[in-house]
């Protein structure tokens, strides 16, 4: 099974303007200056990050114009379960503002990065009637024995679940989720297979497998669908694009930016940060 658990954070999307159709990337040129002089960046602890495999990405997650920027670190349970996002400050020259990560639904915690490298999510917009534009994005889960006590040996769940960022808080929805065994792999040696038993809503009502597969564009109704990608990078890469300094920072910071989104640049941003005075 191919899991999109095996993501991140989150962030640094790429998105469609719509169904695959992929645009030309924006810069945000003041803002990667922002992030690329901000404390947030420079003063992480390295060698603990390092330690717990950590990586970042960049991202505008709620498309309002402004970058986030997000460490994720593998916790205890070998998972990337611990994580910070920021988003940048427009109104405080390299200040980024801490987002809060609601508790999610049910208690299953979203991973937000699987390794480094690109992690493509299926995302969706919803325009509602006032014009306003919301984000959201696909990921499922992996959860073991060593991440939720009361797995038996050899059992999982796969949480499917959806992110959402709105007015610097981060939401997570349970769409549905997968409970099964895990079994080595007769046809990969030191494998494992992912055997399905049962799917459960997210009220706990057993459902088939075809209503699992569709429950996260079933939980949001009237969305446009396209996908993202998260470009993960480690974290010492990060250190060493610092140690040598800002021109080589700030070309790290805009390789995890890839600068894709859904529709048009926001109105009254100006996204090359070349301050010749036009705006969009």
């Amino acid at each position: 099974m191919k899991l999109a658990g095996n993501i991140l954070l989150f962030v640094a999307v790429v998105i469609a303007v719509s169904n695959t159709v992929f645009a030309k990337p924006y810069e945000y040129g003041l803002e990667l200056v922002g992030l690329q002089n901000s404390p947030v960046v420079n003063n992480i602890d390295f060698e603990e990050a390092k330690a717990k495999k950590a990586c970042f990405c960049i991202s505008d997650m709620d498309g309002n114009g402004w970058l986030e920027f997000t460490i994720a670190k593998m916790d205890g349970t070998g998972m990337y379960l611990d994580y910070v996002c920021y988003e940048y400050e427009p109104a405080n020259e390299n200040v980024l503002s801490p987002v809060e990560l609601r508790p999610p639904e049910a208690g299953f915690k979203p991973r937000f990065a699987g390794m480094a490298g690109e992690n493509r999510l299926t995302a969706y917009r919803v325009i509602d009637e006032n014009n306003l534009e919301e984000r959201y994005y696909h990921i499922d889960t992996l959860y073991r024995k060593n991440s939720i006590p009361w797995l038996k040996d050899g059992e999982y769940i796969v949480a499917r679940q959806l992110i959402n960022k709105s007015n610097h808080m981060l939401f997570t929805y349970l769409a549905a989720t997968e409970q099964g065994i895990i079994k080595g792999s007769e046809t990969r040696p030191g494998m494992q297979d992912f055997m399905p038993e049962k799917y459960k809503d997210p009220n706990g009502v057993e459902i088939d497998r075809d209503t699992f597969e569709h429950s996260a564009e079933g939980y949001i109704v009237n969305a446009e669908k396209t996908e993202a990608t998260f470009l993960w990078i480690s974290i010492g890469e990060l250190q060493q694009a610092i140690d040598l300094g800002k021109d080589a920072t700030w070309e790290l910071l805009q390789k995890s930016w890839q600068g894709f989104r859904f529709g048009d640049i926001p109105q009254g941003h100006d996204p090359t940060g070349d301050g010749d005075g036009v705006v969009y």
